[in-house]
């Protein structure tokens, strides 16, 4: 199944075939390689429709509850990871 992810940072917009039984978390890791980002900072999020996605769902997991489809557009949030002064 073919997506495409957005990072929410930069607008780069990239496309990956992924399988039905791989989970966000795997994508997510994937996509960061493919990126050039580090994790170490931050906390990455995929998200569609304004939902986010549980990164323990597979794929297809997400077509049957969240209703994600061929060549749909994900978008990767980064989240700060700590925060005390």
């Amino acid at each position: 199944m073919m997506i495409q992810v957005e990072d929410s940072r930069t607008g780069k917009l990239i496309k990956l075939d992924v399988k039905e039984h791989h989970k966000i978390e795997r994508i997510v890791d994937i996509i960061l390689k493919h990126m050039g980002l580090l994790q170490e900072n931050r906390s990455y999020t995929l998200v569609l429709d304004g939902k986010e996605l549980n990164p323990q769902l597979t794929i297809e997991d997400c077509v049957h509850k969240m209703g994600l489809k061929e060549n749909d557009k994900l978008t990767l949030w980064a989240r700060v990871v700590g925060g005390a002064c």
